[in-house]
């Protein structure tokens, strides 16, 4: 692996890590309604949707979907 893909990976991570924080604090201060937070993600799997055939766009699509069923089910509000 070299430098830039290492980057590459730590950008992607930092970027993923940062949005998570920032859909939780939403939540918390009752800006986002788990709901809402759900569309969003949506939205986001719906941006993949160009990519989902390749490997990177699949994987980020099962990593999103993860994030919507593990952290904010449905049946949360």
């Amino acid at each position: 692996m070299t430098i830039q893909e290492d980057r590459s990976r730590a950008l992607a991570l930092a970027g993923g890590a940062i949005v998570s924080a920032l859909l939780d604090t939403l939540v918390e201060k009752e800006i986002l309604t788990p709901r809402e937070v759900r569309a969003v993600l949506l939205k986001a799997i719906n941006g993949i949707g160009p990519y989902a055939q390749t490997t990177v766009g699949y994987e980020a699509s099962g990593m999103i979907a993860t994030i919507m069923h593990d952290r904010y089910p449905a049946d949360r509000g």
